[in-house]
């Protein structure tokens, strides 16, 4: 009887045994499966924010300054495949605080805006000035302009 009890023992214990590696084997494969899908979800949103930034080109059309303040007038042409904002515009690596008028609207496929600052850099005739523009989706643009 001995022999049986430890036979049946055996078999219950593989069982036992079976059952605890299927159930690891579930439990891993849902956890990377989740895992996993995320990831994806997150590369996909990383490729979506990517090529919208690469369908992104402006124009900077004109300059305009009156020649005796710092007030300036930068008009934009959107010349890419999306709508775009003008969030930030530095002047020679300084960053413009004060705004006049023109920042922050939506500036549709081929529409044209002006954006209008105070110069943080005092404007002075036949002078060298970079402007670097930045988007919502933090492509930045660079223009040198002659005054």
């Amino acid at each position: 009887m001995s022999r049986r009890r430890k036979a049946v023992s055996e078999v219950v214990a593989s069982l036992v045994i079976l059952l605890i590696i299927s159930v690891l084997g579930t439990s891993l494969y849902s956890f990377s499966m989740t895992v996993m899908r995320s990831q994806q979800e997150s590369l996909q949103n990383d490729i979506e924010i990517e090529t919208a930034r690469a369908k992104e080109r402006l124009k900077v059309v004109y300059v305009v300054w009156d020649g005796s303040s710092d007030d300036l007038n930068v008009s934009v042409l959107n010349c890419g495949r999306l709508e775009m904002r003008i969030v930030d515009l530095y002047v020679n690596g300084v960053k413009v605080s004060t705004y006049l008028g023109g920042l922050g609207g939506v500036i549709p496929t081929s529409g044209l805006t002006t954006v209008s600052f105070t110069s943080p850099v005092g404007v002075v005739p036949d002078s060298l000035y970079q402007f670097v523009i930045i988007s919502e989706r933090g492509v930045t643009h660079v223009h040198s302009w002659q005054s």
